[in-house]
């Protein structure tokens, strides 16, 4: 019989089974946490400009407290102060790319602070200087199918890359995202791969690890992910399912859930977070549409459920739910829908065509997410701890005192 975490108690268990546990009652203690602020700071919504940000995907925080922003619409990389002030936006034609499409999305940094940044647009992976000058790029952008992207000719191409997760020591894992190439018969799918760090005499290089590629453990457990972190203990590697299959786990009710996979060799742990089970199936889960970024800090996983506008915390070891922060905007629907409040569509064609302007109705004290996606954590130099969550329709990122909301869910 396979083996899973399951992360409710028993006083849980008529949430799930009757609301899903999208809750917003105040089980957790975390109901008074406010942000610390905002980036930018002072902000003007979606834009171009220097106090703006336009679709903003991932967020990296650095010891220093500043931020990396990935600002997709915008097609820059950008680093704010940990005070909201614009300090550096890198372009394609800053990394030498002619083109200039480089459409950043995920990013991560190793322990030698190196910076790592998926170029969907590029199909390929920037391995940025601390001061976000190239250093060099990772993997190679094919035109190929699914059917022969493992073959051995294709290793190290990549199609359109997204999500990334760097280890300690540097090695690469990233998710090829490429939903049209790997949909077979209306079934999602995407590639991964890893790359693996190479020293030899200073000089650093990244090789396609074959054997991590070989097990294929991962695609064959999740069909739509973009959302990885790693354990502290660097042994774990977690993969956020954002779009599952109703036949996967007998997963009828389609939850969304977090698994854990082998960071070495790609292996399914038989660990799933987020759901519970019966007769070795999912039955009942917190997450009900999507999950988006994901990551970790000591024994906490960080899980953003971007259409419910919320964080949650769960301890990794148990599994046990430990509290949420976040509610959805009021003032934001997605691109698929309209809602007309006060005369104005809230859509996300109003937002990029300036019509609608919802970080000025959507309060960021009140913790209220518009399309929540990245999510970072970090140990800053002088000794406290941060999080930092890409609030991604209000074109902002709330910055959360992490050591408090730690010390409120113990």
């Amino acid at each position: 019989m396979i083996k899973y975490l399951h992360n409710s108690i028993l006083s849980l268990t008529i949430c799930f089974l009757a609301f899903g546990c999208n809750q917003s009652q105040d089980v957790d203690g975390l109901s008074s946490i406010t942000p610390l602020g905002i980036v930018p700071d002072p902000q003007n919504g979606y834009g171009s400009g220097v106090d703006q940000l336009a679709q903003p995907d991932d967020v990296e925080l650095l010891s220093d407290g500043s931020m990396v922003i990935s600002d997709v619409s915008n097609n820059l990389i950008k680093h704010f102060s940990d005070d909201g002030v614009l300090l550096k936006s890198v372009s394609g034609k800053d990394l030498g790319l002619e083109d200039g499409q480089i459409l950043p999305t995920g990013i991560s940094k190793d322990s030698s602070g190196f910076i790592y940044i998926t170029l969907e647009g590029a199909g390929l992976i920037a391995r940025l200087n601390p001061d976000l000058t190239l250093d060099q790029f990772i993997g190679k952008k094919c035109d190929i199918t699914a059917d022969n992207y493992y073959n051995q000719e294709n290793d190290g191409c990549l199609i359109a890359p997204q999500g990334i997760i760097v280890a300690d020591n540097g090695d690469v894992y990233v998710v090829d995202m490429a939903k049209e190439v790997f949909k077979v018969k209306k079934i999602r799918n995407f590639g991964i791969r890893k790359f693996k760090q190479v020293k030899n005499n200073g000089t650093v290089s990244y090789i396609y690890d074959r054997d991590f590629a070989a097990t294929q453990e991962i695609t064959a457990v999740m069909r739509k992910s973009e959302g990885m972190a790693i354990s502290e203990n660097q042994k774990t590697i977690f993969i956020a399912e954002e779009k599952p299959q109703v036949g996967q786990f007998g997963n009828v009710s389609k939850k969304r859930y977090v698994a854990a996979f082998n960071l070495e060799d790609g292996r399914f742990l038989d660990r799933l977070i987020g759901v519970t089970m019966n007769n070795d199936s999912i039955v009942s889960g917190y997450f009900n549409d999507s999950v988006e970024g994901i990551c970790t800090f000591g024994n906490n996983l960080f899980v953003v459920d971007e259409k419910a506008g919320q964080f949650y915390i769960f301890d990794i070891r148990s599994g046990k739910y430990k509290g949420s922060i976040g509610k959805k905007a009021y003032y934001y629907c997605n691109y698929k829908s309209d809602c007309v409040i006060d005369g104005i569509n809230y859509n996300e064609h109003s937002i990029i065509a300036g019509l609608a302007k919802p970080h000025l109705k959507n309060d960021w004290r009140k913790n209220e997410l518009a399309s929540p996606d990245g999510i970072s954590t970090a140990i800053l130099a002088g000794g406290s701890s941060r999080l930092a969550i890409v609030d991604q329709w209000n074109s902002r990122i709330l910055m959360y005192d992490l050591d408090k909301i730690l010390k409120d869910i113990e």
